[in-house]
């Protein structure tokens, strides 16, 4: 039996980063960038104007109130093809092209027209209202950074300098196998001794949250022979393979000596903590395979603590662990003995702090502990007691933990 630590380090150096694909902006939101991407252009292409009004020069309009004759209009998406001379105007909308010879633009609602002319009734700087050629990006600037994780934004400088496609790390592919003899679908009513098949759906959403595409396949029964042909099934098209149920030491817990048998290298099997010590991981190639305990809680956590970091590596991102806070604990938690405990808690804001709430339930079948922004509270192992106003770090779940309240805006 390893420690935590000793865990997540043995995965970690075990997981690779996954080759990189070229892909169109569409399916890139969320992959992290595998190159460099630099623009061959500026954006915006030409001076332009940042509101409704008139192009003018700025001498012009250095003093108020000035009136000008208006020569032109400029609607967006248009070019006036001739130079505007001082003393003149020319009406433009946002997003027009400044016009050769104007510097300044003056806002309409500074203005009065009437016959031909535009009074201008204050005073303008130099330059005002103007958005230059460039302002956002330069030619030979990058725009998006190898390692940087795709965002909205990213997608938006991306197509206004005209890349359609973008090198990315791709999603690490999961496959997931329950095991059981008392497992049932969704769709079918459990009998007095079969429970639904929860953990499926559990951890393939909690696949999809990390940025991996989850595959769920039939449930094997606990029969040596059928969780073997289910990891070899899993295996043909899967980056990493999680089971869950059959890795302790009952007769029926098969999922150990599957792996041995389709040649998967363990690399270890428990870890000293609560819950979820019943762990197993393992390499094939550059495959992971991990068997988690049945538990629904357990199944949760060890995802949390071990397969998150590693799906987030494959990916190719840089921050790869869950967001953590020290937290002070409300009430004291005893605990187990040697073992590293994963208490289920709530996060409170108290001050410029946080509180931490333990559940009163900590059994590793109740998930609902682990619903609704729970955190994960990480006692030491070489204590049994968890004291109350001591800090202890958290890990984070659920970001929608941190909004606690409504924003604050100024007016």
């Amino acid at each position: 039996m390893i420690s935590v630590v000793e865990a997540i380090s043995t995965i970690l150096d075990a997981t690779p980063v996954l080759g990189a694909s070229r892909l169109p902006l569409a399916e890139v939101l969320g992959c992290v960038a595998a190159e460099d991407v630099t623009s061959s252009r500026a954006v915006p292409g030409a001076d332009n104007s940042a509101m409704d009004g008139f192009a003018v020069h700025a001498s012009d309009v250095a003093t108020a109130p000035a009136r000008l004759r208006i020569v032109g209009t400029v609607p967006a998406g248009s070019l006036l093809g001739e130079r505007i001379a001082k003393g003149t105007a020319v009406k433009i909308f946002t997003g027009g092209v400044v016009p050769d010879g104007a510097d300044t633009v003056v806002r309409v609602e500074d203005t009065e027209t009437a016959d031909g002319v535009v009074t201008v009734r204050v005073p303008i700087k130099a330059g005002a209202n103007v958005r230059p050629r460039g302002e956002d990006i330069a030619p030979g600037q990058v725009v998006l950074a190898r390692g940087t994780l795709i965002g909205p934004a990213d997608l938006g400088v991306l197509a206004s300098i005209g890349v359609g496609t973008v090198l990315a790390h791709r999603r690490p592919r999961v496959a997931i196998v329950s095991t059981g003899a008392e497992l049932v679908e969704i769709d079918q009513t459990p009998g007095p001794a079969q429970v639904v098949n929860s953990n499926a759906y559990v951890l393939a959403a909690a696949v999809a949250r990390a940025g991996g595409t989850p595959t769920v396949l039939p449930i094997a029964r606990d029969r040596f022979e059928d969780i073997r042909a289910r990891f070899e099934e899993a295996m043909a098209n899967a980056d990493v393979v999680l089971s869950t149920g059959g890795v302790s030491v009952g007769e029926f817990d098969f999922v150990k000596e599957a792996l041995d048998a389709v040649g998967v290298k363990r690399l270890f099997w428990r870890v000293a903590q609560k819950p979820g010590k019943p762990l197993t991981f393992g390499r094939l190639g550059e495959r992971l395979l991990y068997g988690l305990p049945g538990n629904p809680v357990s199944a949760l956590v060890c995802f949390e603590v071990y397969v998150w970091p590693a799906l987030r590596k494959l990916a190719g991102h840089r921050a790869i662990h869950q967001p953590v806070v020290r937290a002070r604990l409300a009430a004291p938690v005893k605990k187990a003995t040697n073992l590293t405990e994963f208490v289920r808690v709530r996060l409170a804001r108290e001050g410029d702090g946080w509180v931490a709430v333990a559940g009163a339930a900590q059994g590793s079948g109740i998930l609902s502990s682990l619903a609704a922004g729970a955190g994960l509270l990480v006692g030491p192992a070489a204590v049994t007691q968890l004291d109350a106003g001591s800090v202890y770090p958290v890990i984070v779940l659920d970001g929608t933990t941190f909004a606690t309240e409504i924003p604050q805006f100024s007016s």
